[in-house]
C-alpha cells in the first residue's frame, strides 16, 4: 500500500472506531451511576424548591397578618365586641390564607376564619406568643390546634391609642395538596410531606388514583436517620410497583424536628432518557467517524509536499525582507490546483502583494511625517491586524495635528492675553499713581482734621476746668445759703421769745389796770381824803392802758416780723434747693465735659493712627505702581515669546479646521441605595433549619 492518503485514511478509521467503541463501553458501564447522579440532583433540586416555597409562604403569612392587624374594621370589631363584623373582616382580608385566627391579649380565641370554634386558648403557640409578649410578629412553621402543620405569620393588634388589644395569626395549611403539587410542577419530582412519621400530603397516588396520605412509614432506618439523627437519607425504594430514587430530609423548626420531606424521581423515566441520549451519541459518533475517514482519504490522495515546498519559496522571501518583486496569481509557484494547497498558495501570493503595498504605504506616510507634512492620511486598504498599524499612523497624524493646532491657538491666545495683561498693567500703574495722589490729599485732610480735633480736645479740657470752678462757687453759695437759713431760723426763734415777753407785759398792764381800778374804788370810799390817791390811781390806769396798747402794737409788729421771717425762711429753703439742683447739674455737666474731653483725646489718637495707616497705604500704592510697570514689561516679553512660538509651529503643514475630536474623559456616577427598614422575617431562623 503505497498511497499515503489510503494509509492515513485507514489509520484514522481505525482510531475513530476504537474511540467510538470506548465511548459506548464507558456509557454502557456508567449509565446506572449517571442515572443515580441525575436523579439525586433532581431530588435535591426539588428539596430546595420546597424550601424556597415555604419561605415564600411564610412571608405571605406574615404580610397577611400585618394587613389584618392594621385594618380599621378588625380593630373596631375587637374594640366593640362585634363578632359578626370581625368574621366579615377576616373573610375580606384573609382570602389568600387557609388559616386565620384572632385572639385577645391573653391568647383566647376571639374568632377563626377557618372554623366556628372559639373561646379556647392558643397562648402556647410560638407565633402568637411572640406577637403578644414582644409586640413584634414573626413567621415560622408549627402545628396548630385545629389544623396540622401550617406556615404561620403573626402580628399584634393595637387600638388607635396604641394599646394592645389582641393578636392575629394567619397561615397556610400544608395538608392542602396545592403546595406539594407546586413543587412537583416545577421539578418533575414526586413530593411527600411528613408530619412526624405520618404522611401529611403527597403527590404519589395509589392504584385507585388516590393520594397516599395519613399512613405511617415503616422503614425504621429512614426514620432513625432523619427524625432522630437529623440527617438526610437517600435510597432506592419501590412504591406501587414503581422504583424511585428517594431523598429524605428533616424539617427542623427552632431545633425541633417536626417532620420530614420526601422527594423522588422515577428511575425508569431517567433510564429512558439516558438510553435516548446514548443512542444519539452512538449515531453522531459513527457519522462523524465515517465523514472523517472520507475527508482524510481524499485529502491525502493528492501530493502535499511539492506544493508546500514551492510555497516555502515565497515564505523565505517574506522572512528575508525581500518584498520588492510583485507576484501574480500562481505565476511564481506554478500551483494551479483548486484544493486547499492551491488556495493556500493563492492566499500566500495575495498576502505577499498586500504586504508589499502595506510596506510602501507605511514608508510614504513616515516620510511625510519626517518632512513635517501632517495634511495626509493613509487611505490604503489595510486588512487584518495591519488595520491597527494604519489606524495608529492616522491617529498619530490626527493627534499631532490636534496638538500643534491647539498649541498654535494657545500661543495666539497667550499673545493676546499678554497684550491685554500689558495694557491692564499700564492702566493699573496709572491708576496706582492717581491713587497715590488721592491718598496724599486724603492724608493732608486727615492731618487737618487731627489738628482741629486736638484743638477741640484742648477747648473741652478748658471747659472742664471752668465747670469745676463754677461748681466750687455754686457749692460755696449753697453753704452761705445754709448759714442764712440758720440765721433766719434764729431770728424767728427770737421773735417767738419777744412775743412771750410782750404777752407778759400785757399781763402786767392788765393787772396794773385792775389794781388801779381797785385803788379808785378805795379812794372813793375814803372820800375827801382819798382824792389824791384817786388821781394817782387814774394816772396809773392810764399808764396801764397805754402800756397795754403799746404791747398790743408791739405784738402786732412782732407777729408781722415773724410772718416775714417765716416767708424769708421758706424762700431761703427753696433757694437752697435750687442751688443744690444747680450744683447737681454742674456736677453732671462737669462729668459730660470730662467725657467729651476724653473722647476728643481718643479721636485725636485714632485720627493719628488713621493718618499713619494712610501713609502705609500710600507706600503700598506706590509699590503696586512699580510692580504693575514690571508686569507690563514682563507681558511684553511674553508676547514676543508667543510670536516666536507661532513662527516655529508655522513650519508644519496642518489640516484645515478641527476635523478630529479627541474623546472626552468619561464621567462616572454611582448611586447607593440603602433601605434600612427592618423586617421581622428571617427564614433561616424562623423557617426550616434544614430541608
Amino acid at each position: 500500500m503505497k498511497s499515503l492518503g489510503l494509509k492515513v485514511s485507514l489509520i484514522v478509521a481505525l482510531l475513530i472506531a476504537a474511540i467510538i467503541a470506548i465511548i459506548v463501553y464507558i456509557v454502557s458501564m456508567q449509565s446506572l451511576q449517571l442515572v443515580e447522579d441525575l436523579t439525586a440532583k433532581e431530588a435535591a433540586a426539588a428539596n430546595v424548591t420546597f424550601g424556597k416555597d415555604m419561605d415564600r409562604l411564610q412571608n405571605e403569612a406574615l404580610a397577611n397578618a400585618r394587613l389584618i392587624a392594621y385594618s380599621n374594621d378588625v380593630i373596631e370589631s375587637i374594640a366593640g365586641g362585634d363578632d359578626a363584623a370581625l368574621k366579615s373582616a377576616l373573610l375580606l382580608y384573609g382570602t389568600e390564607m387557609d388559616v386565620v385566627t384572632v385572639t385577645d391579649t391573653e391568647g383566647n380565641v376571639l374568632m377563626r376564619m377557618h372554623s366556628d370554634e372559639k373561646g379556647d386558648s392558643i397562648a402556647g403557640q410560638k407565633a402568637l406568643s411572640a406577637a403578644l409578649n414582644t409586640g413584634r410578629g414573626i413567621s415560622l412553621i408549627e402545628r396548630g390546634s385545629t389544623v396540622g402543620l401550617t406556615t404561620r405569620g403573626s402580628s399584634p393588634i393595637y387600638d388607635p391609642e396604641g394599646n394592645l388589644i389582641g393578636a392575629v395569626v394567619s397561615g397556610h395549611d400544608l395538608s392542602n395538596p396545592k403546595y406539594v403539587d407546586y413543587v412537583k410542577e416545577h421539578t418533575d419530582s414526586e413530593v411527600t410531606l411528613f408530619e412526624g412519621d405520618t404522611r401529611l400530603m403527597s403527590t404519589i397516588v395509589n392504584e385507585r388514583g388516590e393520594r397516599v396520605v395519613g399512613t405511617q412509614m415503616a422503614n425504621t432506618e429512614v426514620l432513625n436517620t432523619v427524625l432522630t439523627q437529623r440527617s438526610e437519607y437517600s435510597l432506592r425504594i419501590t412504591l406501587f410497583e414503581k422504583e424511585y430514587y428517594a431523598h429524605y430530609s428533616p424539617l427542623i423548626i427552632e431545633n425541633e424536628v417536626i417532620g420530614m420531606l420526601f422527594t423522588g424521581v422515577l428511575i425508569e423515566e431517567a433510564l429512558s432518557d439516558q438510553q435516548s441520549m446514548m443512542n444519539t451519541v452512538l449515531i453522531l459518533g459513527v457519522a462523524c467517524g465515517l465523514i472523517g475517514v472520507v475527508v482524510v482519504f481524499f485529502f491525502c490522495m493528492f501530493s502535499v509536499s511539492r506544493p508546500l515546498k514551492k510555497l516555502g519559496i515565497i515564505a523565505t522571501k517574506i522572512s528575508s525582507g525581500d518584498i520588492g518583486v510583485t507576484t501574480s496569481s500562481n505565476a511564481s509557484t506554478g500551483i494551479r490546483s483548486k484544493d486547499e494547497v492551491g488556495r493556500l498558495a493563492r492566499s500566500l501570493e495575495l498576502a505577499y502583494d498586500h504586504l508589499q503595498g502595506y510596506v510602501k504605504e507605511i514608508r510614504d506616510r513616515m516620510h511625510d511625517l519626517a518632512e513635517g507634512d501632517l495634511t495626509k492620511e493613509s487611505s490604503y486598504e489595510f486588512d487584518g491586524d495591519f488595520i491597527l498599524i494604519k489606524d495608529s499612523i492616522n491617529e498619530i497624524t490626527r493627534n499631532l495635528n490636534q496638538t500643534l493646532r491647539e498649541i498654535n491657538s494657545s500661543s495666539s491666545q497667550v499673545s493676546t492675553g499678554a497684550k491685554q495683561v500689558a495694557d491692564g498693567a499700564q492702566s493699573l500703574a496709572q491708576g496706582s499713581t492717581e491713587q497715590a495722589a488721592s491718598v496724599q490729599q486724603l492724608s493732608s485732610s486727615i492731618a487737618e482734621i487731627a489738628k482741629r480735633t486736638k484743638e477741640n480736645a484742648e477747648t473741652a479740657d478748658k471747659t472742664s476746668k471752668l465747670s469745676a470752678s463754677i461748681k466750687d462757687s455754686a457749692e460755696k453759695g449753697s453753704r452761705q445759703m445754709d448759714d442764712m437759713i440758720t440765721a433766719v431760723k434764729e431770728i424767728n426763734d427770737a421773735s417767738h421769745s419777744i412775743s412771750n415777753i410782750i404777752k407778759t407785759i400785757d399781763d402786767i398792764a392788765f393787772q396794773t389796770n385792775i389794781l388801779a381800778l381797785n385803788a379808785a374804788v378805795e379812794a372813793a370810799r375814803a372820800g375827801q381824803h382819798g382824792k389824791g390817791f384817786a388821781v394817782v390811781a387814774e394816772e396809773v390806769r392810764n399808764l396801764a392802758s397805754k402800756s397795754a396798747e403799746a404791747a398790743k402794737n408791739t405784738g402786732d409788729m412782732i407777729q408781722n416780723s415773724m410772718e416775714k421771717a417765716e416767708l424769708g425762711s421758706r424762700i431761703a429753703g427753696e433757694t437752697a434747693e435750687s442751688l443744690n439742683e444747680i450744683v447737681s447739674g454742674i456736677n453732671e455737666s462737669t462729668v459730660l465735659v470730662t467725657e467729651i474731653a476724653e473722647s476728643s483725646e481718643e479721636q485725636a489718637i485714632g485720627i493719628s493712627q488713621i493718618n499713619t495707616g494712610i501713609d502705609q497705604v500710600a507706600q503700598v500704592v506706590q509699590q503696586n505702581s512699580a510692580t504693575a510697570e514690571e508686569s507690563a514689561a514682563a507681558s511684553e516679553e511674553m508676547s514676543g515669546q508667543s510670536a516666536m512660538l507661532q513662527q516655529l509651529i508655522a513650519q508644519f503643514k496642518l489640516t484645515e479646521g478641527n476635523r478630529y475630536n479627541l474623546p472626552s474623559s468619561p464621567s462616572f456616577s454611582s448611586t447607593i441605595e440603602n433601605d434600612d427598614e427592618p423586617t421581622a422575617i428571617d427564614a433561616s431562623d424562623d423557617g426550616f433549619g434544614k430541608y
